[in-house]
């Protein structure tokens, strides 16, 4: 039965009242005929064996004195069934208390809502509406006593992080007419989310909405990728005037929508998209002189918050939305410099731990469905990654704590699996990549990061003989990795892809003496072989910006961000992409080629800590100390980033002219920092901050408030800083 209810009877003034709701599948719940809330697809996915999340209501304005009514619709979700635990906590006044609790004695009958898969989509027949089943009074004689059955096994946890919601509502760009009958709307924008209707017409008429990313020449809606899922949404009339409806219990991913069935011509706005994702909060923003990135940023926002569906999911479109642990471990500073997902990570790493087995093994998808256990090495490395970037970034220590056994394990277990020091096995590697690296080299790589993270977690947690053992082994391993895969004939590791000479250069794996040689064969393999162009999938493509940078070549990164030709983020934008693809190329037909997969935005990062230059400093966590080191490079001629720390607004905007630089910065109260200032070839350089002059010819000029210090460097100029607002202008001849 997919509809639940309850009547009592108060008889005071309600106080305070709360609603606690665990479903195993997705539920609404409803008092005295009112939704409660603006959840949807309630409550989040877990692993049910393990944990089964329960949602917190207030109900407090919905009960009334007299007779009350709760109730529920159900809906199939992840869930092997439909089931449901509810219990209502009423203070009424004069501190009385009330409880509701699901049982036995509550009543339950199918309504209209017919099917919902979150694959296929929700029929809804208004048909079968009661009117009033929600409300007190209503008779529901010929209802059924619902039946008691047994949950799973996992422990009742508390939903903490945000919840899914419809976020927005868009309107359509245009709709054409493929063929009689037919109506095609283009939104304009790939989203996860549904269609609201609005529509007039006789009972029984069926109404028809089938979604997709992509579009025949014809006009006809391509769904050739979306494999076995029927994303289909069909609205059966009851035929009582204008009737507006969306469904409750399933999403799609999509940029067009094929309405059939429908009474007459509808108009444009029959339909409008409404967006629905974990509701996030927007915590980052980034704007530049260059027009694509611009679109690049846009593409990463709309990817991301379009596949947080309470896990990192892959895409949102086809029969998989799994919240694949590579994708997620790459995205993960992209998506800290975006949102708040504080929260959202800290039940994700419950999940992880929640799959893990006693060997320490977890899986390729978390919650498991699709994917192997043990997990990729590169997939698996989201558990001690992810647990890392939020000490770093949110300065949660409870995370370490609450996670290191966990963590510990799982590097145990990639220690059962060393041979000669350097794990091996693996499954997808540097998965979509132009050119192939082989996949044990980046197996073997992520056993050194994760051995290394564990340590830099025992120092933390000053566990000090765990970081000894583990520093030591992460030293054997970097020498395993050399001794392996490094050929002095060629200069690189491995077959000498980007990927393959990018991740031992990144983490510092290259003996000093063999360093300039292995960067000499990337840059050449870049620049030279390939145009400036990538040739990574997405495990090379997540680090290999940050290691252009740091390598001092920020202009060479900026041309590969900056490409508009295949393969590039560009490619996608000039061939219509409003979110990131899953693959460099274009490909339209039967083939994997999600439409909206973010798993390639992990560049997203780069854009806040390269060129708006927003960086943590070395050694730092939660933005106490900040490094601003904005790359001016090439053609761009301004750009600006801010994101909203734990401590507050973290913001660094600037511009250059030829003698020129500006440069505004916000560091929030308690952080200091250091800004790094270039000066590119100006002489008689005077700096000044407000009004005041910090730097001429006579050098640093002391006693200005919230300026420690300005020290001359090679190219540029080094400045420490306390918290505050600072407009630092460079001028020169």
């Amino acid at each position: 039965k997919n509809q639940l209810r309850k009547e009592f009877e108060l008889g005071k003034r309600v106080t305070r009242a709360r609603a606690y709701v665990c479903g195993l599948g997705y539920s609404e719940l409803r008092l005295n005929g009112r939704k409660v809330g603006r959840n949807v697809l309630d409550p989040a996915w877990t692993t049910y064996d393990k944990r089964a999340l329960y949602v917190t209501y207030d109900a407090t304005g919905y009960l009334q004195p007299g007779r009350n009514a709760v109730a529920l619709m159900l809906g199939q979700g992840w869930f092997k069934d439909i089931a449901l635990l509810v219990h209502l906590k009423i203070e009424l006044e004069g501190g009385e208390t009330f409880e509701v609790v699901s049982d036995a004695s509550w009543k339950g009958q199918d309504g209209p809502i017919v099917m919902s898969s979150v694959y296929n989509g929700e029929t809804y027949d208004a048909r079968l509406e009661t009117p009033g089943w929600d409300r007190p009074g209503y008779d529901d004689g010929r209802w059924v006593a619902a039946e008691v059955v047994a949950g799973p096994k996992g422990v009742l946890s508390a939903q903490m992080m945000p919840a899914i919601q419809v976020v927005d509502t868009i309107v359509p760009l245009k709709m054409t007419c493929p063929k009689p009958g037919v109506h095609v709307y283009d939104m304009g924008q790939n989203f996860s989310g549904w269609i609201q209707l609005r529509v007039r017409g006789q009972p029984g008429t069926a109404v028809k909405l089938r979604f997709a990313e992509l579009i025949y020449d014809n006009g006809m809606i391509n769904r050739e990728n979306l494999r076995g899922a029927r994303a289909e949404d069909v609205y059966i009339l009851k035929g009582d005037g204008e009737e507006i409806w969306e469904p409750r219990f399933t999403y799609h991913g999509f940029r067009y929508v094929e309405l059939s069935g429908y009474p007459g011509v509808p108009a444009v706005n029959a339909v409008k998209g409404r967006v629905v994702h974990t509701a996030v909060e927007p915590t980052g923003s980034f704007a530049c002189s260059k027009p694509v990135l611009n679109s690049l940023q846009r593409i990463i926002i709309w990817g991301q918050k379009t596949n947080l569906h309470s896990i990192p999911t892959d895409c949102c479109q086809r029969d998989e939305r799994m919240g694949w642990m590579g994708d997620a471990q790459g995205t993960a500073e992209e998506a800290i410099y975006n949102f708040d997902m504080s929260a959202f990570y800290a039940n994700f790493l419950r999940d992880i731990r929640d799959v893990q087995d006693e060997k320490g093994t977890i899986t390729d998808t978390v919650p498991h469905i699709w994917g192997s256990r043990p997990a990729d090495p590169a997939w698996g490395t989201a558990y001690p990654l992810i647990a890392w970037y939020v000490y770093q970034y949110y300065g949660d220590r409870r995370v370490l704590e609450e996670h290191y056994d966990g963590v510990k394990k799982y590097v145990e277990f990639l220690r059962t699996r060393a041979e000669n020091g350097l794990v091996k096995f693996s499954y997808y590697g540097d998965w979509v990549a132009v050119d192939r690296t082989p996949g044990d080299v980046v197996s073997s790589f992520y056993y050194y990061y994760d051995v290394k993270v564990l340590a830099e977690m025992a120092k933390v947690l000053g566990k000090e003989a765990d970081a000894k053992i583990y520093g030591e082994l992460a030293g054997a391993i970097k020498l395993a990795f050399h001794r392996e895969y490094y050929d002095p004939k060629t200069r690189s590791y491995a077959n000498g892809t980007q990927t393959a000479n990018a991740l031992p250069l990144f983490l510092d794996m290259v003996p000093e003496a063999e360093r300039g040689g292995v960067w000499g064969s990337l840059f050449d393999n870049i620049v030279y072989k390939n145009n400036s162009h990538l040739t990574t999938g997405i495990i090379g493509t997540k680090y290999i910006m940050e290691l252009l940078t740091n390598s001092g070549t920020s202009d060479l990164a900026y041309d590969i961000a900056t490409q508009t030709t295949y393969p590039s983020w560009g490619y996608m934008i000039e061939n219509g992409a409003t979110t990131l693809w899953e693959l460099w190329e274009l490909r339209e037909g039967p083939s994997m080629n999600s439409h909206n997969h973010p798993m390639f935005g992990s560049v997203g990062s780069w854009l806040y800590k390269a060129l708006a230059g927003i960086n943590l400093a070395a050694g730092s966590v939660g933005f106490e100390k900040i490094r601003i080191a904005p790359q001016m490079v090439r053609d761009l001629h301004h750009a600006a980033g801010s994101t909203r720390t734990v401590r507050g607004e973290v913001s660094s905007s600037w511009s250059r002219d030829g003698q020129s630089v500006n440069l505004d910065v916000i560091i929030p109260v308690g952080s200091e920092a250091e800004v790094i200032i270039p000066k590119f070839n100006l002489e008689n350089i005077v700096i000044t901050e407000g009004d005041q002059i910090a730097w001429d010819v006579r050098g640093y000029q002391a006693g200005m408030q919230g300026i420690q210090s300005v020290e001359k460097a090679p190219t540029g100029f080094l400045i420490k800083i306390g918290s505050g607002r600072h407009s630092f202008r460079l001028r020169g001849d």
